[in-house]
């Protein structure tokens, strides 16, 4: 008797199994993906390389847009000069990694790769290995980057005289810069013994804006110089405020501020 209910009881769990819709394969999604995927268009700007804020002079600007596309932004003397203005590199995802293929031969790198660990709407935090193409090598960081929500490089267009803005110290007006829309500007020098101004004559005299950062080059050829100036800036009206962070010789860290005010001639 036993071993006909016994019989019996693994008979009817075999048809409940045969009776049940076979499992739907469901692919796992990381709640990350979907934030990278959601949050990820837009503008950002390194703050911070493995926790120490990145020296204005060094930063990168990207701009990912859907599709997926990123422009990057630098102005790099490190590995060897280069001059990136909004540098389109083809772009792929695939989880919560970004992986970023230049299309044009520059010398500072090749390919980035970001494992993104968090993203919110103001800021992103990524292990980011960037493969330079020059070497052959490959540099790892934790970057933290913040989004850029304003441009000014349509607001910076024009003439416009600056002074160093220090602590209890009146500012002299000693600079004046005329930004044109080809990206290219004119630098002056006060005369102050017959108060007029000077151009600086250099070969060559190139700036960018992407979103809040400026880069501007230098370059003259007697004796051959390339010298890079980059600043944090905002515009209001016919203001516009520049700060950034420099470390001199010996490593001492230190902030830079200049006040502009547009000039109508």
């Amino acid at each position: 008797m036993n071993g006909r209910f016994l019989t019996l009881g693994v008979a009817l769990a075999t048809s409940l199994i045969s009776c049940q819709k076979p499992a739907e394969y469901v692919e796992k999604v990381y709640p990350i993906q979907e934030e990278v995927e959601l949050k990820m268009a837009g503008k950002w700007e390194i703050a911070t390389v493995d926790n120490v804020p990145v020296l204005t002079n060094e930063k990168q600007v990207v701009t990912y847009q859907e599709g997926w596309t990123a422009f990057r932004s630098a102005s790099d003397s490190a590995q060897k000069p280069s001059w990136m203005e909004r540098e389109p590199m083809s772009c792929s995802i695939y989880g919560n990694d970004i992986t970023e293929n230049i299309n044009t031969a520059q010398p500072a790198f090749l390919k980035v790769t970001s494992n993104v660990e968090t993203i919110t709407e103001e800021q992103m935090t990524a292990n980011v290995k960037q493969i330079h193409s020059s070497s052959d090598t490959a540099q790892s960081h934790f970057i933290v980057y913040r989004k850029i929500d304003k441009d000014f490089s349509k607001d910076i267009v024009g003439l416009w005289e600056g002074k160093l803005a220090l602590p209890g110290i009146p500012g002299v007006t000693d600079h004046r810069w005329d930004f044109r829309e080809d990206g290219t500007f004119l630098s002056f020098d006060r005369d102050t013994i017959n108060d007029e101004w000077v151009v600086n004559h250099t070969t060559t005299n190139q700036y960018m804006v992407d979103g809040t950062w400026l880069a501007m080059r230098k370059q003259a050829l007697d004796p051959v110089r390339d010298s890079r100036e980059c600043w944090d800036i905002s515009v209001e009206g016919d203001k516009m405020y520049w700060s950034a962070l420099r470390a001199d010789s010996v490593g001492q860290r230190h902030e830079d501020q200049m006040e502009l005010t547009r000039i109508v001639e």
